[in-house]
């Protein structure tokens, strides 16, 4: 937990620090100011994961929001909600059969959960040309995890849904570069290349409803690496594998791999 909390500490740090004229200017680029005759940006972008296993998780960004001082410092607050279906080879049927093999994946998205609110954005360390950067990107906050709750035949609860609180931080860097279409070269996208080290915890007494295991550190972690490219009105594709450091007790998987499409309403 206090790994954790430092993590949190340093990405606000770096996120806020208005040290010099050269790092106001470099403002999160999720936190350009919006037009005042802007329609707010209610459902505008989310994401749709498949993982190795036919695991499907869809989120949608609700609404995004900006916290701060206009012209100076702000943090862009967005509000995400979704679902996580197992997969096709997962247990199915009646409550005594569900399965909670979805929690691994939702504790290493930073998109998923029932309920998930943060911060995210990203910050300029250094660019060559127009359109080929170095970013630092970050991403935490709070989110509802759901999962089915085990027990015995006594027990009325058992198979029943129950929602598992998280607290999560997501910090790497991104190297991003311009795509096009060779037809169309006005139509300028992106690809990228992302690292980034993944950190959440839950409280172990909330695990032991979910799992039958009697010890649960709470504390887990691992790394990324991912690649994507998005062109608008073309394509939305990314690809990734995570590496469980501090994987849960629960998981015998060495690391976990998902193809994503992305959506976007906004040009």
């Amino acid at each position: 937990m206090i790994v954790f909390r430092w993590m949190v500490v340093c990405v606000l740090f770096a996120c806020v620090a208005q040290a010099t004229p050269a790092c106001r200017s470099s403002l999160l680029t999720d936190s350009l100011p919006r037009k005042v005759n802007e329609l707010p940006e209610w459902l505008s972008a989310g994401m749709m994961e498949w993982g190795q296993g036919g695991q499907l998780q869809a989120s949608a960004r609700v609404v995004r929001l900006m916290v701060g001082e206009p012209g100076r410092w702000q943090l862009p607050v967005s509000v995400y909600s979704g679902v996580t279906q197992p997969g096709a080879g997962g247990p199915m049927g009646g409550a005594s059969a569900r399965s909670n093999e979805t929690i691994t994946w939702q504790l290493y998205s930073p998109w998923s959960g029932m309920m998930n609110i943060g911060f995210e954005g990203q910050r300029l360390w250094a660019d060559w040309g127009l359109h080929s950067a170095l970013r630092f990107v970050f991403q935490f906050g709070e989110r509802v995890l759901t999962g089915y709750r085990i027990g015995g035949f006594n027990d009325p609860l058992a198979g029943k849904q129950q929602m598992l609180w998280n607290h999560y931080a997501v910090i790497g860097c991104v190297v991003h570069t311009g795509a096009w279409e060779r037809s169309n070269p006005k139509n300028l996208g992106r690809g990228w290349l992302m690292v980034r080290g993944h950190l959440s915890y839950s409280s172990p007494d909330q695990l032991r409803g979910l799992f039958s295991l009697s010890q649960f550190r709470g504390l887990y972690g691992g790394a990324s690496l991912g690649v994507g490219i998005e062109v608008s009105r073309v394509v939305h594709l990314r690809a990734g594998v995570c590496w469980p450091i501090y994987k849960p007790e629960w998981t015998l998987l060495r690391n976990l791999t998902q193809v994503s499409f992305q959506y976007n309403w906004k040009p």
